[in-house]
């Protein structure tokens, strides 16, 4: 790899062949004060009045490093008077902001300083950029990092040139090379103290893989330019495949599991991380694959946040938005009358003799599995919700009633709602799926207590 400094028309080179700028955008710079982000603004200031570039610098303190976080804000204000650019500095507790949000003070970070050049470029007008100063030795650096962590082509093809509105005009050079401009053009710049241990898991590689890369190969960064663009090429095909694939699959509700289970491997896999990702589900490797796995396969219902699933029913792959938990029947000792479940239903429960059943049967049609002994009663009897071990023999003998609401299929957050009468020896009777064995009419029967449950619906 060249170590001469990266010369301006290099950059505008970068620039052109990405589709970075044309002639009178307006760009936001990403500067912290270190030599990449200042090398990158003064490029920028370069290019202002051939290119009529209205510029805006972006500075973050991050707040984490005392003096030097305000020195560097200091430094970054003082570079801008310089060029004459305007600035635009936030002042941000990220350690307090990583603690309520639960993330890691890296990316806390990064999403505070994202979110606030969003709203830089927003002064700009819709169609501005945000350049940052992302190198050659960056996308090494994260390529080395996702390798270890087994990342996914996708995780392993380096940083993208552009993104959306964001740019890195740098992203073809080393550090090296942008240190050598630094000195040919007298850039200052101030160093991060940080930078400097390996307390980072990127600084370890910084300062102890990547020497060893180029003792094997002097040339590694080069190198590592044309694998990376070999990786989004084939990322890109794939991608473009996967697409193909998901419009031939693509139904009124969702995407057919078994069109995409028939796909080579690759394709169904990169196919699930497109499904998840339209969806606005995280997705990673484990998942994906998962995902891959099942599709066309049995119907399945995987939770992917705390408000949906994806699911696959009757091969059709979905989002399905997760029903509120119905709330649990308060426990109510068990007789005739009008008893309240809920704010929505309430249960009717008459006890009559066998001929009077039979004749408010005809007439009132109470079905049969609504009914049970009601001289079958052992001891006291209650009407509720189910309870963990509740077993029953309703039909095919003795089940708990959580599988026969799994066989009856009926929702997970419903099943709190489905009213139970039990007695001291156990379950009498199921809402919907009738009277346990024990509990039967028959011929023999004397008193039918006989239960009507009403659903109430609310008017708006």
């Amino acid at each position: 790899m060249s170590t001469e400094p990266l010369e301006l028309e290099e950059v505008k080179e970068v620039i052109k062949r990405h589709s970075m700028l044309k002639n009178g955008d307006g760009v936001v710079a990403a500067v912290s004060g270190g030599c990449d982000s200042s090398v990158l603004l003064h490029i920028l200031w370069r290019l202002s009045t051939e290119m009529d570039l209205k510029i805006l610098c972006a500075h973050i303190n991050h707040n984490l490093r005392g003096e030097e976080s305000d020195r560097d804000e200091a430094f970054v204000r003082a570079l801008c008077k310089k060029y004459g650019i305007e600035i635009r500095a936030l002042s941000a507790n990220v350690a307090e902001y990583a603690g309520e949000h639960g993330l890691s003070t890296e990316e806390a970070g990064r999403k505070l300083r994202y979110e606030f050049f969003e709203h830089c470029a927003g002064e700009l007008g819709e169609n501005a950029k945000i350049a940052t100063a992302h190198s050659l030795s960056d996308c090494a650096e994260t390529y080395i990092f996702n390798t270890a962590r087994g990342a996914a082509l996708s995780g392993i093809c380096g940083i993208p040139p552009v993104r959306g509105k964001i740019i890195r005009p740098l992203i073809e050079f080393s550090r090296e090379q942008i240190e050598g401009y630094a000195f040919e053009h007298g850039v200052e710049y101030v160093t991060d103290s940080t930078n400097l241990t390996d307390e980072y898991t990127r600084n370890k590689i910084r300062h102890g893989v990547i020497p060893v890369m180029r003792d094997i190969n002097p040339g590694f960064e080069k190198a590592f330019l044309r694998l990376s663009k070999n990786l989004a090429e084939t990322r890109d095909f794939i991608d473009s495949q996967a697409a193909e694939l998901l419009e031939k699959a693509k139904t009124e509700t969702g995407f057919d599991g078994e069109i995409i289970a028939k796909a080579h491997p690759a394709l169904k896999n990169r196919a699930a991380a497109m499904i998840l990702e339209s969806f606005g589900f995280a997705f990673d490797y484990e998942r994906t694959l998962r995902l891959g796995e099942r599709f066309g396969g049995k119907d399945f219902k995987e939770e992917l946040s705390k408000d949906e699933y994806l699911v696959q029913k009757n091969g059709i792959v979905l989002k399905e938005k997760k029903q509120k938990t119905l709330p649990e029947i308060e426990e109510t000792i068990f007789g005739e009358g009008e008893t309240r479940l809920s704010a929505e239903k309430t249960a009717k429960i008459e006890v009559l003799s066998y001929k009077a059943f039979e004749n408010s049967y005809k007439i009132n049609n109470y079905v049969l599995k609504d009914t049970f002994d009601f001289d079958k009663i052992q001891g006291k009897a209650v009407i509720r919700s189910r309870r963990e071990g509740d077993k029953a023999d309703i039909h095919g003998g003795t089940k708990t009633l959580k599988k026969l609401f799994i066989e009856e299929k009926i929702p997970a957050e419903k099943r709190n709602s489905v009213a139970v009468i039990a007695d001291d020896e156990g379950v009498l009777w199921v809402e919907g799926l009738g009277s346990a064995k024990r509990a039967r009419t028959s011929k023999e029967t004397v008193k039918v207590a006989a239960i009507k449950i009403r659903h109430e619906i609310k008017e708006f």
